[in-house]
């Protein structure tokens, strides 16, 4: 399908040189999970700017946790500000489609700084690679749909429907801003979340749950290890049944898109922290981790599968069957979320992206959990990842992304949107 003249014509009216400088800028705006206000009102005020309906707020958290819907978080929001932000472009008509763009603007810490050969929170660029944290997951894709809005308003094309850019905080420990936006009302007939695919398409996403394991043992001096119980050797079982349940989990994946991972639903444990004393025999060990979500899956069921599992272990072991383990389901906890890969809005993005690139994407799903779920699960709206970066440097040191990329993302999204607002319900 052809370029038309009016498509053409606004994505002539993308200002690229003001979409570089605010990605830029933005990453200089340090928006760890819980400590994304700054950055939120920094962009609230470029909305404005840009003539776009906002509804900024301040996001009662107390209040959406008690909602048997919220999908949990791990930063302390007591005393920070937890800010709510959409930006609304209203069309020639009200009467008409609405396609929501979504981005989170919260970024994992940056972890070691001798680890980075340029500032994580300078927003330089070298070449055609921008880097920071959050440059790649996922302010570039967050700026990129902002200034493909723009675009279609600077070019005075009038369209029906209207377009919708939600910037969402604690999207990494849980997504606390997607769910406060769908509550406060923000809904659409579509959406795009701009996280980092390489411009492939991803309509499907696994769900992932985090836990924490306590196990008790006995202490003793190591002199006399044997008077005691070590909560050390107590795990190395339990870490040898957790591998064999992931085994089962992962044994007869038949998903269309998730089936072509070799690990699609992993259980990883992440942090072990055992003892108090190097001549004690440890009396406790804790163990957090992170166990997949299969597609259709409840939470509900994995929940169940994984503490069974630990029940029917404990009960071969005298020890562990009498100072039973406790689980703790912590922080995030993710559903799966899809919609089928031949999906009208999958086809049209698609043909979107051949058309800006020449070259067709790949149709593909994730192992990550990401607020797609919370858009097609709690929302109702059919919903799909589409965005610049490569999401293997995401989380890593000199987190970057392609300034090619950031522009191809931002013609494609007003392609994306042209289309959509224009085509018939």
């Amino acid at each position: 399908m052809a370029l038309t003249a009016i498509e053409q014509k606004v994505l002539d009216s993308l200002d690229e040189d003001g979409l570089l400088a605010s990605v830029r800028e933005l990453l200089r705006l340090p928006s760890r999970t819980g400590q994304e206000a700054e950055a939120q009102h920094w962009l609230a005020r470029r909305m404005r700017d840009f003539g776009l309906s906002v509804d900024e707020w301040t996001i009662d958290v107390a209040e959406l946790r008690r909602q048997a819907s919220f999908p949990g978080m791990e930063v302390d929001r007591s005393e920070r500000e937890a800010v709510g932000l959409v930006g609304t472009w209203q069309g020639g008509s009200e009467a008409g489609r609405r396609l929501i763009f979504n981005g989170h603007i919260d970024v994992v810490p940056e972890g070691d700084r001798t680890q980075w050969t340029h500032d994580p929170w300078g927003g330089e660029q070298e070449g055609d690679l921008i880097y920071g944290r959050g440059a790649c997951d996922m302010k570039g894709g967050l700026i990129a749909a902002l200034y493909a809005i723009k675009a279609i308003k600077d070019s005075g094309v009038a369209l029906p429907g209207s377009l919708m850019l939600q910037s969402v905080i604690g999207e990494e420990d849980g997504g606390l801003g997607t769910f406060a936006s769908l509550m406060r009302g923000h809904s659409g007939d579509a959406a795009i979340v701009c996280e980092p695919t390489d411009l492939d398409v991803v309509p499907a996403q696994a769900g992932a749950l985090t836990f924490l394991v306590h196990v008790s043992g006995k202490s003793a001096h190591a002199c006399m290890r044997l008077e005691g119980v070590s909560a050390v050797e107590k795990y190395l079982d339990i870490h040898l049944a957790l591998l064999q349940l992931e085994r089962v989990r992962n044994s007869d994946v038949t998903h269309p898109l998730l089936g072509k991972f070799d690990l699609p639903y992993p259980l990883n444990i992440g942090r072990v922290q055992a003892g108090n004393w190097s001549s004690s025999v440890p009396d406790e060990l804790l163990f957090e981790g992170r166990i997949g979500v299969a597609m259709g899956e409840s939470c509900q069921a994995v929940r169940e599968q994984f503490e069974q599992t630990l029940h029917t272990l404990a009960e071969t072991d005298p020890w562990l069957r009498d100072h039973p383990l406790t689980v703790t389901w912590t922080g995030g906890q993710f559903e799966s979320g899809e919609i089928p890969h031949d999906h009208p809005l999958v086809q049209s993005c698609a043909g979107c992206i051949q058309e800006v690139t020449g070259h067709a994407p790949t149709i593909k799903g994730i192992t990550a959990g990401t607020d797609l779920r919370q858009l097609v699960n709690l929302g109702q709206i059919p919903a799909l990842l589409l965005g610049p970066g490569d999401v293997r440097v995401a989380h890593m040191p000199d987190e970057h992304v392609r300034v090619s990329e950031l522009l191809t993302a931002a013609r494609t999204y007003i392609l994306i949107a042209l289309r959509f607002l224009q085509a018939n319900p």
